[in-house]
């Protein structure tokens, strides 16, 4: 038996967040923030208005919060660096 780590133990670096990674990361606690103040707006008002602008304000709501999780997902995600490297330092490719 070996006594190198196997490949699937390997620490792997991952880089730093890009810029429209942290960009995404904004929109999204943007977007978090909406949709707290539309469930706050609908609380406040969803008794004085007709139907149809409730179910508009709820949906709002529901947008902002969906936009907020998958801006929060893309922003989140720490992609590696796949590009294989090589081991013989002369190799150059």
């Amino acid at each position: 038996m070996s006594k190198e780590t196997p490949a699937h133990h390997l620490p792997v670096a991952h880089p730093p967040k890009r810029l429209w990674q942290k960009i995404s990361s904004i929109i999204a606690k943007a977007s978090f923030g909406l949709a707290a103040v539309g469930v706050v707006v609908t609380l406040i008002y969803g008794n004085d208005v007709e139907a149809d602008i409730k179910a508009a304000l709820g949906a709002t709501t529901f947008f902002c919060f969906a936009v907020g999780v998958v801006c929060q997902a893309m922003g989140g995600t720490s992609i590696p660096n796949l590009k294989p490297t090589s081991k013989d330092p002369d190799d150059s490719k």
